[in-house]
């Protein structure tokens, strides 16, 4: 049996991370494996698709729209 897409639990820790650097809000996020960091940033809306694909990174988001990260993929999911 194969598991929809959409049915698939959402880290929504990761998923703030996402948010937060598509929304280009200020902080400092750090994902490795299992460990999620996010000093700043916000919650996503309730029906914000997005996700990283990627399993580590860093990013920087300054204030004046400025980004500093290592994660170059899209937040489509």
């Amino acid at each position: 049996m194969k598991v929809q897409p959409s049915k698939l639990p959402v880290d929504r820790t990761l998923q703030a991370i996402a948010y937060s650097m598509d929304a280009l809000v200020p902080g400092l996020y750090l994902w490795f494996g299992t460990i999620r960091l996010r000093l700043g940033g916000s919650q996503p809306e309730a029906n914000y698709p997005g996700i990283i694909h990627s399993s580590a990174g860093i990013a920087l988001v300054l204030p004046g729209y400025r980004i500093y990260s290592t994660y170059q993929g899209s937040y489509d999911p």
